[in-house]
């Protein structure tokens, strides 16, 4: 709110320029002018951009209470390729506290030489390719064993034709999430935890395997949740005409060895 408050005072005081400005409409001063807007808009991010002073303030405290109850025979100066990129980038993303507890996880497991097997440089990449949710919904996915269901739903279109042949299927496209878990994280929906974990796929930490169902029960439960109940009915609304219904693909998902070590090493 502080944010867009400023931006909006400062453009306010720079449109009587900027209008001033345009009747004296050459390429540079023009460009001046727009320059000096920009600057306006990006002015308030500086916020963001931390100083050493405050990330070492984050790092000795985070880290120091992180290692109070680890033998201090067993602890040690972090390697350069962890520690360097991962204090660059939280100059930039220390605000964030979700993924700021994630960095500071895993420096402080850098600097144990009992956890340092664990630890890898890839993940500080990994991290930073994160936003909140993925974080998030590792999270919840790396304490679980083994596999588990997961579904892609699809409205299909049932058509009969003349014959009264039944079976002849098509879908409606955009209308359910590609991935859906049944999960629910404050502030997203379905939607969005889809492409967060095509994401968690992309960055290798878990695997999303098709059609490999499992755990009958819970595929039933998955089929029958709100969520896609209430899609249903939106697009029954919507093509009154078509006889529509939920299809499925069971599939599962799998937190790899990678991923169980990046949360071993983050979480």
């Amino acid at each position: 709110m502080g944010i867009k408050k400023e931006i909006t005072d400062e453009a306010k005081k720079l449109l009587p320029q900027v209008y001033a400005d345009a009747a004296q409409p050459t390429v540079k001063e023009i460009g001046d002018v727009l320059g000096r807007f920009v600057r306006v808009l990006l002015a308030p991010l500086r916020v963001f951009l931390w100083g050493w002073e405050q990330i070492e303030q984050i790092l000795i405290e985070g880290v120091a209470q992180r290692l109070k109850s680890r033998p201090e025979e067993n602890l040690k100066t972090p390697d350069p390729e962890i520690a360097v990129p991962l204090m660059q980038t939280l100059s930039y993303t220390a605000q964030n506290e979700t993924l700021r507890e994630m960095y500071l996880n895993l420096l402080a497991n850098s600097m144990d030489k009992l956890q340092e097997k664990n630890v890898h440089p890839s993940f500080v990449e990994i991290i930073r390719q994160m936003n909140t949710l993925d974080a998030k919904l590792f999270k919840v996915l790396a304490p679980k064993n083994g596999y588990l269901p997961v579904i892609n739903p699809y409205i299909s279109v049932v058509r009969e034709s003349m014959l009264r042949i039944v079976g002849e299927c098509r879908f409606l496209i955009n209308k359910t999430p590609e991935w859906f878990i049944g999960m629910n994280i404050d502030g997203y929906d379905a939607f969005d935890i889809s492409a967060s974990l095509v994401r968690l796929r992309r960055l290798g930490i878990i695997e999303l395997m098709y059609d490999k169902g499992i755990r009958q029960d819970r595929i039933e439960e998955l089929k029958r949740s709100p969520v896609l109940v209430s899609i249903l009915k939106q697009c029954q609304s919507e093509y009154p005409d078509l006889r529509l219904e939920i299809y499925t693909t069971d599939s599962v998902i799998h937190v790899n060895e990678f991923g169980k070590q990046f949360a071993r090493s983050c979480l």
